[in-house]
């Protein structure tokens, strides 16, 4: 096995398997077109050959199949289909288990036999499969090569016509019968396209009796009416001048395909020069170094001060500039490596389309996908991470959230629904919407279904806000579906998504309004392996809040502290915050107040929010994360640590595992 080929291989497998993914889409909701089929012909052949050359024979054996129904399509012997689509889509799935297959290891254990018998029957019975509208005379797409010799043909004052002539069934040897047919258009004129190619006629299964030619001529409709019909063997004889309409779009035609032809030639020579592949591990260990920098340098930033404070020299001047511009160099290699890392989301985004069209078949609705902002960049780890709560999310959307088209239509909506999913760059941050014209959340519903479910009590729901009882739907075991399908309803989607988000350094949020939709709105962090932190001291020791989940910092005194059913709580504009002081949560003993005074950090996660006390806040600064390793393993309440400037260690605050232990 070829093994030093294979992570390439599975790289051109995912581009390809996506690209097929997207043109059988555009197929069955554009219709199609020449630029499409061949576009999904080129994919299904550029499989077959790379995987034949990788020993894998299913793959090797199914896309072959693939291309042959492709050409049958692409010479118009077959049409697309809803069966064809769906028979294209069962093979793309086929193909997806088989790279999964290949990544585990190289055997594979997927059943190809099913899909490659479904893709042979079909191809073998092109007659069921053209639709009766095929009596009609149809115009094939007209690739640049055709158009041009249309151009030629009036330019020499010669008519162009259709021709679409019908030979008995019973014919023997059909291709050698159209071959003569077109010798003698040939003596009469000149034949500038037939469909399909005279030369394939015959070869595997594809017996037609009818083809079209584009023909140019001296002749009248009529003279070539008598010339053809009287031809031996032809039943039938349809005769169409070139419209005015098309006569008029050959020059836009030329222009538009020498367009896309220089867009694809620039394209490539850009790609050609401008970019290379480079594995993930060496980004990966080049992100790690750049982390390694930051924190030497957060050291000589230390031991300047600490020199600065003791002695007054020159040379104390030069180590300062000598710092600053460490710091401008690693600052800009940290962005360089940092964009480096960043893909555009539209790797992401571009699951989602097949995904809704399942899902509204399966589901009897009709919805439009909307997507927006692909080209946003996120830090590659974080698009991985973020696809599981993502597809949570589009799920519910589309299972509770928008309705069914006759439901909408009573409640006077469109009977389309919307699903809106957009990503920007929003303060240093991605933010994610996933946005629905939906039913909305109903906090009546979701208090009552809260109640039977046992997940609060009588009394909780009474003080429950209606925000707050929206933000029920994250709690673990809640659902409102009056059912349990496939799609979602177990009461575990949305409680991952919370979860996984926070480990993510991430916030997720809600708005709804009932009758009219819901937004969920995420906000993550660029990157994972830096951060902004703000350190603070417990009795001494130092800790670090990531920035991202502090809210805001205030001071107070003791009198401010309010107890409400045993909890110390500040009001905070009309909003009763929780305090925990972080010395309980590690078994620190408390500090001393400062003339009375408590620091509180006010710090986020999904809807709720706590007020932590600390004794001290030193200020912020980036920080490298680094993993506590296998021996300490994970601490509730830690996210892991990171090397001060003085060279000690300090502890992350994984402000998630706090709040979810209230």
């Amino acid at each position: 096995m070829l093994s030093e080929y294979k992570e390439v291989f599975l790289e051109e497998l995912e581009e390809q398997l996506q690209l097929m993914d997207d043109v059988i889409l555009q197929l069955e909701q554009k219709g199609e077109t020449e630029r499409v089929v061949q576009s999904l012909f080129r994919a299904a052949h550029t499989l077959k050959g790379s995987s034949a050359a990788m020993g894998y024979e299913e793959m090797k054996q199914l896309t072959h199949e693939m291309e042959h129904l492709l050409d049958l399509v692409r010479s118009k012997v077959l049409r697309v289909t809803d069966t064809l689509i769906d028979l294209l889509f069962q093979s793309l799935d086929c193909l997806k288990e088989l790279k999964k297959d290949i990544m585990r290891s190289d055997d594979s254990t997927t059943d190809i036999s099913g899909c490659v018998r479904d893709l042979q029957a079909f191809a073998k019975s092109p007659k069921e499969s053209i639709p009766q509208e095929m009596e009609d005379l149809l115009k094939p797409e007209l690739s640049l090569d055709t158009t041009l010799k249309i151009q030629e043909a009036e330019d020499q004052g010669l008519k162009v016509f259709w021709i679409c002539v019908k030979i008995s069934l019973e014919c023997v040897i059909k291709g050698a019968r159209f071959y003569l047919i077109q010798s003698h258009l040939c003596e009469w004129g000149d034949v500038l396209y037939s469909l399909p190619d005279i030369e394939r006629i015959g070869e595997e299964g594809n017996e037609t009796a009818e083809v079209q030619f584009l023909y140019a001529g001296n002749q009248s409709n009529q003279e070539l009416q008598d010339l053809v019909g009287a031809l031996t063997e032809v039943t039938d004889v349809k005769i169409e001048s070139l419209s005015t309409e098309m006569t008029v779009s050959v020059d836009k035609e030329i222009e538009r395909q020498e367009t896309i032809v220089n867009e694809h030639q620039t394209y490539k020579a850009k790609s050609k020069t401008q970019t290379i592949r480079v594995s993930v591990e060496r980004l990966d260990h080049l992100m790690n170094l750049v982390g390694e920098l930051v924190i030497d340098h957060t050291r000589i930033d230390q031991v300047e001060r600490m020199q600065r404070r003791q002695f007054s020299d020159d040379s104390l001047e030069e180590l300062s500039q000598i710092s600053d511009h460490l710091s401008s160099i690693i600052g800009d290699l940290q962005e360089s490596v940092m964009k480096a890392r960043m893909l555009p989301i539209e790797q992401l985004f571009n699951r989602f389309p097949r995904m809704i069209r399942d899902l509204t078949r399966d589901l009897g609705k009709d919805i439009e996908l909307v997507i927006g902002g692909k080209d946003t960049e996120l830090d590659r780890t974080l698009i991985e991470e973020i696809a599981d709560p993502l597809i949570h999310l589009i799920r519910n959307a589309v299972d509770h959230g928008i309705e069914l088209p006759e439901q909408r239509e009573q409640s006077g909506k469109q009977r389309k629904g919307t699903l809106q999913i957009k990503a920007a760059h929003e303060d240093n941050q991605v933010v994610i919407y996933v946005t629905d014209d939906g039913a909305g959340i109903d906090p009546t519903k979701m208090r009552k279904s809260a109640l039977d479910k046992g997940i609060i009590s009588s009394e909780e729901a009474v003080l429950l806000s209606d925000r707050e009882a929206i933000h029920l739907i994250f709690r673990p075991g809640f659902s409102t579906a009056s059912r349990v399908s496939d799609v979602s309803g177990r009461g575990v989607g949305m409680d991952i998504v919370r979860s996984h988000i926070e480990k993510l350094n991430g916030l997720i949020d809600i708005d709804t309004e009932l009758g009219q939709g819901t937004c969920f709105k995420i906000k993550l962090p660029l990157t994972l392996a830096i951060i902004i932190g703000l350190l603070v001291k417990l009795n001494g020791q130092t800790f670090i809040i990531p920035m991202s989940n502090i809210a805001e910092i205030i001071r107070i005194t003791n009198n401010d502290i309010e107890t409400v059913r045993g909890q110390s709580v500040v009001l905070l504009r009309n909003q009763i915050i929780p305090i925990v002081w972080l010395h309980d949560h590690f078994n620190i003993p408390r500090g001393k107040q400062r003339k009375g005074h408590i620091q509180l950090v006010i710090v986020g996660s999904a809807e709720k929010r706590l007020a932590l006390a600390v004794d001290e806040l030193i200020g912020n600064q980036e920080i490298v994360i680094k993993s506590l390793g296998p021996y300490i393993g994970k601490i509730n309440g830690i996210a892991g640590s990171t090397i001060l400037g003085n060279g000690k260690v300090a502890l992350i605050i994984e402000v998630s595992g706090i709040i979810n232990q209230r």
